[in-house]
């Protein structure tokens, strides 16, 4: 009978929608849940055990903290498990509630810890239990820079359902990848690599990390340039962050942000740094609109890792018709073929963004590139 533990950041990922980049800070938190934002964390972890509870009759027992960190979700699925202690009533679960939970988790011998969170979570989990304690992390941070996640949380309720039914399969050391949330405002900060986890690996189901700086170099200043040339007066344009779309935003009359997602019209920046609502409203009121973003260099996600602004609801209502986006062939070829990746937490919106896109680098050169969301 295989022993799993099962954690949740419940914060994870709450600002994403907010605009802020991460959700390391209380008082960022707080802001996004006073504008209306969700605890996203909780959702993304019952996709994972929705997918793993089809699993063929197989012999398991589930631990997990009391209350949101995990016993919560699991009483409301009706799923039965072994309690691991639980919180004051009330208590704003922290890093130390989530270092605390995983060690006691490796005590007690567990054959495989489920955790879902970010980059931040993975961090705490290096530094509770090292690389020798296998884990699987299911996706719902805001950043998502490390190899430690599944693809999306379906995924990993599918390998967690192999792993349980005796299915023979690999670990693998996978780099915990994270940035200074503090920093975020800079262009030059990049993630620094915090440690590696011993992931549970087919070869299949897990994103790889981030590679650092491929949004520069002469071919990005004239894909860059060729957009602006292409803009039009009436058109609002929803640009995502990213290196190369920064180039554009460079260009500009006033620039734009690096990291966050900037609204343009008339050759002009209307919005820095957009919120979901924010977008949403200026949406309503623009005629014409079209999405701008680039995909992540080395693992390839398009929408859903550090873009969750840019929601279902926007992206349904601009239409895939008028998605651009800006890579350079550099970047592409890092790729190595793959396909790139969308993770937007609504499936249905993750099935209608796949399909062939034309990825035009300049006025002259163009090539047709696959979307999936596995």
């Amino acid at each position: 009978m295989k022993r799993i533990g099962f954690l949740i950041n419940p914060v994870a990922g709450l600002g994403g929608q907010a605009g802020l980049k991460g959700s390391d800070d209380q008082t960022g938190r707080e802001l996004a849940l006073r504008k209306g934002y969700l605890k996203t964390a909780p959702k993304r972890a019952r996709q994972c055990v929705e997918i793993f509870l089809k699993t063929e009759e197989a012999g398991y027992e589930i631990l997990a903290p009391e209350g949101e960190m995990g016993g919560s979700l699991l009483r409301q699925m009706g799923i039965p498990f072994r309690p691991l202690g639980e919180l004051p009533s009330g208590q704003v679960t922290t890093r130390e509630d989530t270092i605390r939970a995983a060690r006691e988790i490796q005590r007690v011998k567990a054959d495989l810890l489920v955790f879902c969170g970010g980059d931040g979570t993975a961090r705490d989990l290096c530094q509770a239990l090292g690389s020798e304690f296998p884990v699987l992390g299911v996706p719902a941070g805001v950043k998502m820079y490390s190899a430690c996640f599944a693809v999306n949380p379906w995924k990993a309720g599918e390998l967690l359902g192999e792993f349980v039914r005796g299915k023979q399969m690999a670990f693998a050391l996978r780099e915990v990848m994270d940035i200074d949330e503090s920093r975020l405002s800079s262009r030059e900060v990049s993630p620094a690599l915090y440690g590696f986890l011993k992931v549970l690996d087919d070869g299949a189901h897990l994103q790889r990390a981030k590679e650092m700086s491929l949004g520069d170099g002469e071919e990005a200043e004239t894909l860059a340039e060729d957009i602006l040339s292409e803009m039009r007066e009436d058109t609002l344009y929803i640009i995502g962050p990213g290196g190369t779309t920064y180039r554009i935003k460079e260009k500009l009359h006033s620039k734009g942000t690096v990291r966050g997602v900037d609204l343009v019209k008339g050759g002009q920046i209307l919005y820095r740094d957009a919120d979901e609502q924010t977008i949403w409203r200026l949406l309503g009121q623009a005629e014409e609109a079209e999405i701008i973003v680039t995909c992540i260099g080395g693992n390839g996600f398009l929408f859903g890792r550090g873009n969750q602004q840019i929601s279902p609801r926007i992206i349904r209502a601009v239409r895939k018709e008028h998605i651009r986006i800006a890579v350079t062939r550099q970047k592409l070829a890092h790729l190595g073929g793959k396909p790139m990746l969308v993770d937007t937490g609504d499936r249905e919106t993750d099935e209608y963004l796949k399909g062939y896109y034309k990825i035009r680098f300049n006025g002259r050169e163009s090539a047709l590139y696959r979307v999936d969301r596995n």
